[in-house]
């Protein structure tokens, strides 16, 4: 039929958008062929001719010039659907829902390198074009340094070597697919005006079902999957986590909830001087007296990456309301064994640990001595009200094969390799290396 149509139009325009639309069909067909756990992603994607951009999407559909994609496929055939997978998989990996304050030649590089790797591991004709060849410098040279290539560690990379705007928009170049303008206006592809509904949270449901797809009934452990995997996983707020460590205790306040001055003052002015209620003078409130910060020192941990934990810990911890005004604090320091104990009574001694703080072993990881050394000091009353021990570590080590009669967080300091198994007994918090350097990281 579109041939009938083709002979009918009437200007070099129309006969352009009408070969545009069946070129962009037969990619989407191609996609559904040979990639089914694509169904979603396709389904929920419209293609819309617009006058103002090459190739590009916002979450709701994909804008078009016609031109644009027979320049393409004249060029190489395969590049139309090479960059409709492109396009879609920003979707997927939730790209294109990013705030306008964002380094945007950081991000723009970082998304496409994410996207273009992804779709390299798939191996497949159907999408393969000439400038892979022109992005494996590059790419080797990123997954030397990042462990999984997503958007968010390889723009963390770039921004942490100080990449320049010029040298990032030049490296680019081969692994453009599509146009991003449109992700940086306010707002942009958050909401779907005509179909009323959340584009992030359609696009997160498509990302969790394919990652599920792919995980369990394809088995498969490719780029495309890690990406998934970690746009998709729960990320929690450590501040939110550290309260489990909390223990109830009574302390003197005005329990500001509970006291009514209305009716207090009431009563003083009607009753001579009797108060219809009296004010509460004790609020119960979460309090943190005994407690264990264990660092893992191995040769995998950054020192870097545990002074920038202590830190942010005692930032917590410090706040009103986190620490009894004398605290009973150990932070100890072991690889294989123990190398290094603090004790800490006050906030002052503590600020004096950070200002002199030096990391000591380097050696291997067995968890186990912390433990032991831990039960020691139970057995001599050196702790008497423990609450909890938080352990910071890569979690590559040998544990304990009891759960001790405290509880316990492993707060794993995520490679970005796969997690690393925790015992059941004990509570896991992953966080990413780019988390714990962000100045914001504990506030």
């Amino acid at each position: 039929m579109w041939e009938d149509l083709f002979d009918a139009a009437d200007s070099r325009d129309e006969k352009a958008a009408i070969l545009a639309a069946e070129i962009l069909t037969l990619s989407r067909n191609l996609l559904l062929v040979n990639f089914r756990f694509l169904d979603r992603a396709i389904a929920n994607i419209r293609f819309v001719q617009h006058p103002d951009v090459t190739f590009a999407t916002d979450g709701r559909n994909i804008y078009y010039s016609p031109w644009f994609v027979l320049s393409m496929y004249r060029t190489e055939q395969t590049s139309v659907v090479r960059s409709m997978l492109h396009s879609m998989l920003h979707c997927v990996f939730r790209h294109n829902f990013i705030g306008e304050s964002i380094d945007r030649s950081a991000w723009n590089l970082a998304a496409d390198v994410a996207v273009e790797n992804a779709i390299n591991e798939l191996n497949t004709e159907t999408v393969r074009v000439n400038r892979q060849k022109d992005q494996e410098l590059l790419v080797k040279k990123l997954r030397s340094e990042v462990p999984v290539m997503t958007a968010e560690r390889i723009f963390h990379y770039l921004i942490r070597n100080e990449y320049s705007d010029g040298v990032m928009d030049k490296e680019r170049v081969p692994f453009v697919g599509d146009d991003h303008a449109g992700w940086y206006s306010k707002g942009a592809g958050q909401v779907d005006i005509e179909a009323d509904i959340d584009l992030e949270e359609l696009w997160e449901e498509i990302s969790k079902r394919m990652q599920t797809e792919l995980e369990v009934v394809m088995g498969n452990e490719d780029a495309l999957t890690q990406n998934l995997r970690d746009i998709n996983r729960t990320r929690y707020d450590y501040t939110e986590f550290l309260r489990h460590f909390g223990v109830h205790g009574e302390v003197m306040h005005l329990s500001d909830e509970e006291f009514d001055i209305n009716y207090y003052t009431y009563g003083m002015d009607h009753y001579g001087n009797i108060p219809l209620i009296e004010p509460l003078e004790y609020k119960d409130e979460r309090k943190i007296r005994d407690f264990v910060i264990a660092i893992d020192t191995s040769g995998s941990v950054k020192g870097e990456v545990v002074e920038k934990f202590v830190r942010h810990t005692h930032d917590i911890l410090a706040r009103q309301e986190s620490f009894e005004t004398r605290m009973n604090l150990y932070i100890i320091q072991c690889d294989d064994r123990i190398e290094d104990v603090a004790h800490i009574t006050s906030a002052d001694k503590f600020e004096e640990y950070l200002r002199t703080m030096e990391i000591r072993g380097l050696g291997e990881t067995d968890f186990r001595p912390v433990f032991a050394y831990v039960n020691q000091l139970i057995v001599e009353k050196k702790l008497t009200d423990l609450r909890g021990l938080l352990y910071f570590t890569d979690g590559k080590g040998v544990f304990p094969a009891a759960k001790p009669d405290y509880d316990v967080a492993f707060i794993i300091h995520d490679d970005g390799f796969r997690k690393q198994w925790v015992p059941d007994w004990a509570m896991k918090l992953y966080l990413e290396e780019e988390e714990i350097l962000d100045e914001r990281f504990g506030h």
